[in-house]
């Protein structure tokens, strides 16, 4: 039987750490043994004590080092801070964007901040479970997707990497809850009338298009760029991707290169011709997608709907958790 593993959480208050610390607790492996904030002031308690867990602490690298596996759920800039201190035997699961992307600069220019460990970039691995499988194994640091990258990717890769779509004439419209935003969004002076509006974000500059650009470019000869509108809507949680595509093959066989593709995958449901919606896979791991023919010729539209705190974070980041020790993949998760 397996041992418990001491697990510590940083970046415990946030959405996604309040929903890491959901999972954890009911993990046959894990043993929390801290939880990190920036900020011990006006923290809410309740989970501490719904799940008798330690209490909040400030972020110490002695504490961390005394673990076997850190969740980093800090906001962008601030985890590789933490990492490049920390000892290189410690498996890290960050879930910010600080290692997704490969290149140093890219980063620097999508974020707006200088790179702090740059030399831990090659070590990283991109933690898209279904794709990078084999690699988060063998990793110590797992670079946990976007919300709007695993909706979109997940659908994308497996047909570019079969050649049967146009990689030059990819749009994507995409519909987040407002969780993605963080919470910020619960400040009703910031995000006034938030429950009951929609809006564009993000238009041409949204961090996640370098980090969709470089993982779909591994599997196409030429670089591709895409289009790509992100939208807030008037849910908490739950995302819609809906991608147009063009194709000189038929709807079977795109259907059957998916279906194939994610055929032993357990958190990835294909269905042809469905209408997808977020309700099925709120408060899950799962990643439902579906493709249907548009009414223009050789044109297609893919739907891909994911929890966005769940498969499209703190759900993801625990299954590549259960990749990484050799755990049954589903451990927590359903």
């Amino acid at each position: 039987m397996n041992k418990k593993l001491k697990v510590c959480v940083a970046g415990a208050s946030g959405f996604v750490g309040q929903e890491l610390i959901k999972l954890l607790v009911k993990h046959p492996y894990v043993e929390i043994i801290h939880l990190f904030v920036n900020n011990l002031e006006s923290q809410d308690t309740n989970l501490i004590k719904e799940y008798k867990l330690p209490n909040f602490k400030k972020i110490d690298v002695k504490l961390i080092n005394d673990c076997d596996v850190l969740f980093s759920a800090m906001p962008h800039t601030q985890s590789q801070n933490i990492i490049k201190s920390v000892n290189e035997n410690l498996v890290i699961l960050d879930l910010s964007a600080d290692f997704r992307l490969s290149n140093a600069e890219t980063y620097e220019n999508w974020y707006n901040a200088k790179h702090e460990s740059k030399n831990l970039l090659k070590k990283a691995v991109y933690g898209l479970s279904e794709i990078f499988r084999d690699e988060i194994k063998k990793s110590n640091l797992i670079a946990c997707p976007g919300c709007y990258p695993t909706s979109i990717l997940l659908p994308l890769i497996p047909l570019l990497k079969e050649n049967l779509i146009n990689s030059n004439e990819i749009i994507i419209d995409s519909k987040s809850g407002y969780s993605g935003a963080g919470k910020k969004t619960l400040n009703t002076q910031l995000y006034p009338q938030i429950e009951k509006n929609i809006a564009t974000y993000g238009l041409s500059n949204h961090r996640h298009v370098p980090e969709i650009e470089e993982y779909l470019n591994m599997y196409i000869d030429s670089k591709t760029q895409i289009n790509f509108t992100p939208h807030l809507i008037p849910t908490f949680r739950g995302i819609l991707s809906t991608i147009y595509i063009k194709s000189n093959f038929n709807l079977i066989k795109l259907s059957e290169c998916l279906l194939n593709f994610y055929k032993n995958s357990e958190f990835i449901r294909f269905y042809k011709k469905k209408l997808i919606n977020t309700n099925e896979v709120i408060n899950t791991n799962y990643c439902n997608i579906s493709i249907n023919e548009n009414r223009l010729p050789n044109s297609f539209i893919i739907s891909s709907s994911i929890d966005n705190l769940l498969k499209g974070a703190s759900g993801q980041a625990v299954q590549n958790f259960n990749i990484r020790f050799d755990f049954e993949e589903n451990l927590s998760l359903t």
